[in-house]
């Protein structure tokens, strides 16, 4: 008897450990064990989900108890519905948080509320303003990425033999700060890669799609029947961007004649190699991302030090490779 009572708690403990991400707060109230909060900006997609899984992953090797709270993408009040889970962190005295700064003013004043709160705050993804209201970033130096992107390209169409034409970005946003930094750098890596050669290229108005497909799609062909000398279209990143500038190039019959640079893995991306809808990609490694966020806000609960930055570099893929490689990220 008292056996199988040992194995029952056990197995409880069990059901706690792996279930603590889908429990309600008011479930978790009271009980006992160290609670890391995850707030992120989506829990869907081919970045998010691999970097929530590896951060679920790691929680339960480090001990803690990990709640993933996310907003949904295209809903225009999810900004004020990720502070009010960064509230609920602060409310549920969390012993950690990890955010997403979607709006690195708002979060900002957050991340200084739940510091004074006693509560070890990290960013990842996008940044809070002030790096003095948290104790470290983890992630990709989004400036660095950019131009890492930018280099990739400008380098391929080099080799291509393009060296004069029109160039164009797409968004879902232009003021995000992870956005603005990547189009920055972007131009700046491109400018490096084609260096005499750079001023004969123009950059159209960035395209910025507000997560709509068709807004994409449509002023993407507008900048294509504009600019018959268009030559490339660079992607900054999510689903939506993707998807509207591959339909855009397919519509126009420019497969394989407009080259198409992209930022992160998708398995649209790979549905669209042999179409010659993509040409190469830079890509976030999201898993080490999920695990490391998760590690240092650990050392910092148990009383660690840890640094300021964690800047987890991309990695670039051509055309051919983007399969092989989302097979063997298990992307």
């Amino acid at each position: 008897m008292r056996m199988f009572k040992i194995w029952a708690i056990g197995l409880a403990v069990c059901f706690f450990a792996a279930g603590c991400g889908r429990q309600s707060s008011a479930a978790l109230e009271g009980q006992e064990g160290k609670n890391l909060y995850l707030i992120a900006l989506n829990k869907e997609g081919p970045y998010w989900k691999p970097l929530i899984q590896s951060a679920q992953e790691q929680a339960r090797e480090r001990g803690y108890c990990l709640i993933v709270k996310a907003g949904l993408p295209g809903d225009s009040s999810r900004p004020q519905k990720l502070i009010e889970m960064v509230q609920e962190a602060i409310d549920q005295k969390a012993d950690g948080i990890a955010m997403a700064a979607l709006e690195p003013e708002m979060f900002d004043v957050k991340a200084a509320e739940a510091m004074a709160a006693g509560i070890k705050v990290v960013t990842y993804d996008t940044d809070i303003r002030n790096s003095v209201n948290r104790l470290a970033y983890i992630g990709t130096n989004n400036y660095e990425a950019g131009m890492e992107l930018g280099r990739r390209g400008g380098e391929d169409l080099k080799k291509r033999g393009i060296t004069e034409g029109k160039l164009t970005a797409v968004t879902y946003s232009g003021s995000a700060q992870n956005m603005t930094e990547r189009y920055k750098g972007l131009k700046e890596g491109f400018n490096q890669a084609m260096g005499k050669e750079a001023s004969r290229f123009t950059w159209c108005d960035w395209i910025i799609n507000d997560l709509s497909v068709s807004r994409a799609k449509e002023q993407l062909e507008t900048q294509i029947m504009s600019y018959p000398d268009l030559k490339a279209v660079f992607t900054l990143g999510t689903e939506s961007v993707i998807t509207g500038t591959m339909e855009a190039i397919k519509s126009q019959n420019l497969q394989g004649i407009l080259y198409h640079y992209g930022f992160d893995y998708s398995p649209t991306l790979a549905a669209g190699v042999d179409e010659g809808l993509i040409t190469g990609i830079v890509d976030q490694n999201c898993q080490m991302i999920g695990r490391t966020l998760v590690d240092k806000l650990a050392d910092a609960v148990e009383g660690g030090e840890i640094g300021k930055e964690y800047l987890i570099d991309v990695t670039w893929i051509e055309a051919m490779d983007i399969k092989a490689y989302g097979e063997k990220s298990e992307r």
